[in-house]
Order: structure tokens, then sequence, then C-alpha cells
């Protein structure tokens, strides 16, 4: 199952896909064949979290931190990678369940490499997003939603929030559920979960 959350900061988003995760990569556990009392279960796989945040600053620390603690007791094997979801792909299995958080980070990782900026990024970041999702079960990816404003920012923050809509609609496409959570909310926006 390929699940796409949305939302903005602070919306609940990444605690959402957390949980919706771990139900994901639990609900592997059904006895295969019509099997009852669990005479024979399919192997549960593992639980991943890809970290992409680079943290620039004392609030990117902090917001790492906090991630941290709010994922305590998920069971949860952490990889943190900001920009080669490639390498992602070649640690997991089928039968993996994948949360990648987020979107925002990997444009921000892939736009802003070294003192250069990088205007087209988006085929870049979906390449290696794809590769993951053709090798595991499940994968929540999480995203910002950043386009409720009417604020007309310079060239560099149109090209960035331009770059995340792309990724986002592309997502949305292949996804079999779309989630928007918002002010703690939850809205369905394309099929449902478990």
């Amino acid at each position: 199952m390929i699940v796409l959350v949305v939302g903005g900061a602070k919306s609940g988003k990444s605690m959402f896909a957390q949980n919706l995760s771990k139900s994901l990569n639990e609900s592997l556990k059904n006895p295969i064949n019509g099997q009852l009392d669990g005479e024979i279960e399919r192997e549960v796989g593992k639980l991943y979290y890809v970290a992409t945040m680079n943290p620039y600053d004392l609030e990117d620390l902090k917001r790492i931190e906090n991630h941290l603690r709010e994922r305590e007791g998920y069971g949860f094997n952490t990889i943190e990678e900001t920009l080669n979801m490639s390498k992602v792909s070649s640690l997991i299995k089928e039968e993996d369940t994948v949360l990648i958080d987020s979107i925002t980070s990997l444009v921000t990782n892939y736009m802003f490499r070294g003192k250069e900026f990088y205007k087209d990024v988006s085929d870049d970041i979906l390449s290696g997003i794809l590769e993951i999702i053709n090798n595991s079960k499940n994968v929540v990816i999480v995203s910002d939603y950043l386009f409720s404003d009417s604020i007309q920012y310079d060239c560099y923050t149109e090209n960035f929030r331009k770059e995340i809509g792309v990724v986002n609609r592309k997502l949305a496409k292949i996804a079999d559920t779309v989630v928007e959570c918002s002010y703690g909310n939850i809205i369905y926006h394309k099929g449902k979960v478990i």
C-alpha cells in the first residue's frame, strides 16, 4: 500500500504517519491461506523510518529530537538519509514497511546542495522514492502542504513550492490513499486505510 500524508506545519501528519505505518506493518501478521489460530503466519517485515531532514540550525535539531522522542516504542529502524533514496531502497525487503519523512526536506536537500541552487529536482526525488515503492510492501510518505496562502514569494521560494507540488501530484497519482492532516483532523482525498 502506498499512502501520501500531507499537511501544514504541526498538523499531526508525522504522528498520523507513524501510527499508520505501525498498523500497516502489524497487519502483515495475518495468517495466510485462510489458516486459523496462527498455524501459518506471514513473516512480518521490518518497520523503517527514513529521516530526511538535514539540520541547518538549532530549531531543526530540536525538531529532530522531538521526532525521535515521538517514535520511541514504535519499533522503527531509523535510516538517516538526506538525499540518496536508492541507498535506502537497497536496505529494505519486500515485506518491509517504510515511512519517509519528508518530501519537503528532500526537496530542500536537493535544491540547496553545497553553494549551488538546483532548480529542477522533482525527477531525481521521484526516481529514488519509486525504487523504495517497488521494493517494499507498504510505503507511507509525509509531505507539507504549502499552497494555502496568496503571498507572492521570491523566485527561489516559488520554485521550491513548485517542485514540492510536482512531487506531491505525482505521488498522489500513484498512491492508494491520500490523506490530509489539518488541525488534527484527518481528511481522505483518495482511498482509505485499514
